[in-house]
């Protein structure tokens, strides 16, 4: 990876000399390598990766996206797309810059520019495989936060956002789209800290039992304005003698049992998990029945049956299954 030229228009000097005031000078600044897309590097000029001492990271930003141009032209005092994109990395004493986060940002930048879809606040993405190409890291998706310590700047050309990237897992993910996504990175802080520095070895924040507990007590309390939850880990497959298996992951389950009581409260009241290419309806009926079309499962269960379903969705890993429906299991999984 190439060494590029210190970024020197105005608007990226007085970017740098904003992310300077907070960070200190750059330990290494990086020009983007075009993906593996072949869509090339798009708006993005050159990356600075910091090393911050104090909070024992990697702190990396983006040069080129607020940069005027005709990407946006016409929108009012809004240079470029409007913002910067940064990544804090974990990091051990005496490590080499992260460049593969350097690639990750590059990519994420050149998707904007190729698609024309800006990144905001709260937007989710599913990166459908690790953050880090070709390593086990459970994180696979992330989120768009304010950047913490750098917010915003009234710059040359207007005003400008810093967006941080954090890393998620599948699970989180979905509990983001089932719950909402401050109650997700409000619990990921918890163990990352304020600055929610991504870290490869994390494991899924429902994994701790207690926050798994508290989650769920959460969405309860704070319910959800959805009817239906959509996930990307639903998997529904048959089995012999007419048995099925229903995956999903933990983060999902643990916004299930909630919705299924909040949503299940009297006779023809449904509620439906959707996946990417299965689903499952939970109808409230007279008599326990389940069947299966194609990938789809229709499930009904009596009223006064409801809590005992919901249980079976608490976010804790593991097989179950309902009595009253012989032949249908629940899996849940990391």
């Amino acid at each position: 990876m190439s060494t590029p030229p210190l970024p020197r228009s105005r608007g990226a000097t007085a970017v740098r000399a904003h992310v300077e005031s907070c960070d200190g000078p750059a330990a290494g600044w990086y020009a983007p390598r075009p993906p593996r897309s072949g869509r090339g590097p798009g708006p993005l000029q050159a990356v600075g990766v910091h090393r911050v001492a104090d909070g024992g990271h990697w702190h990396l930003v983006t040069y080129g996206l607020s940069e005027p141009g005709p990407r946006r032209s016409g929108e009012g005092n809004v240079p470029g797309w409007g913002f910067e994109l940064t990544l804090r990395v974990s990091s051990e004493p005496g490590d080499e810059p992260p460049l593969w986060a350097v690639d990750f940002l590059a990519s994420l930048a050149s998707y904007v520019g190729s698609r024309g879809h800006p990144l905001a606040e709260g937007h989710l993405l599913d990166l459908r495989g690790p953050i880090r190409i070709g390593s086990s890291t459970a994180i696979t998706a992330g989120v768009v936060v304010a950047d913490p310590v750098l917010a915003s700047l009234d710059g040359p050309h207007g005003r400008l956002q810093f967006l941080q990237v954090v890393g998620l897992t599948a699970d989180e993910l979905e509990l983001c789209r089932a719950w909402n996504v401050e109650g997700v990175v409000d619990v990921v802080s918890r163990s990352e800290g304020d600055l929610l520095v991504t870290r490869l070895d994390r494991p899924p924040v429902t994994a701790d039992p207690t926050i798994a507990a508290e989650i769920s007590r959460r969405v309860a309390a704070e319910g959800s304005d959805l009817h239906e939850l959509r996930i990307a880990t639903l998997r529904v497959r048959a089995r012999r003698r007419g048995r099925v298996d229903v995956k999903m992951g933990a983060g999902a389950a643990a916004a299930l049992g909630p919705a299924l009581r909040r949503e299940l409260v009297g006779e023809g009241a449904s509620f439906t998990v959707v996946g990417d290419d299965s689903e499952i309806r939970f109808t409230v009926g007279a008599e326990p029945t389940w069947s299966l079309d194609g990938a789809s499962v229709e499930a009904t269960v009596p009223l006064d049956g409801v809590d005992y379903v919901a249980a079976l969705f608490d976010g804790r890993t593991g097989w179950g299954r309902a009595s009253d429906w012989p032949g249908l299991r629940f899996g849940i999984v990391r």
